[in-house]
């Protein structure tokens, strides 16, 4: 069995390049625990966002209940002014249908009343002038 592995070698044979290699490395592990520094800021500030949206959606949401409740009562109220103007319309057709009886009966009362003066015009001229011939009768017979 071939091994493809180099062979581990003991502490005091090191390759020469190894303090190269170790800068690498420890340039390496600065740069990531640079960027993990940044991660986790942008981890907190995304933290502080999501706890002011949640905030927000909270209040939110309490507001649309606050609308949603609102719009309820006002629906009820607009349904019952409709009721209302329902009504009220249903008694002003009464109250015209009474008025067109009113206005009917009145113009037959104003006709009746001026057939009624005519009539009596007439008999105040009867009247007048039985009145004439008696007055002309009694002035005959004095």
């Amino acid at each position: 069995m071939t091994s493809t592995n180099p062979p581990i070698r003991g502490a005091g044979e090191q390759p020469e390049n190894w303090r190269e290699r170790l800068d690498r490395v420890e340039a390496i592990v600065a740069s990531n625990s640079e960027q993990i520094a940044a991660t986790q800021r942008q981890v907190d500030a995304n933290s502080l966002a999501i706890a002011d949206l949640a905030l927000r959606t909270d209040a939110n949401s309490t507001a649309i209940s606050r609308l949603e409740a609102a719009q309820t009562a006002s629906n009820q109220r607009m349904d019952d002014l409709t009721e209302r103007v329902n009504i009220l319309s249903e008694r002003v057709s009464d109250l015209t249908r009474m008025v067109e009886q009113v206005s009917r009966i009145a113009l037959a009362t104003f006709q009746r009343i001026d057939a009624m003066q005519s009539e009596i015009r007439e008999l105040q001229t009867e009247n007048q002038r039985v009145l004439d011939i008696l007055k002309g009768g009694q002035d005959g017979q004095q």
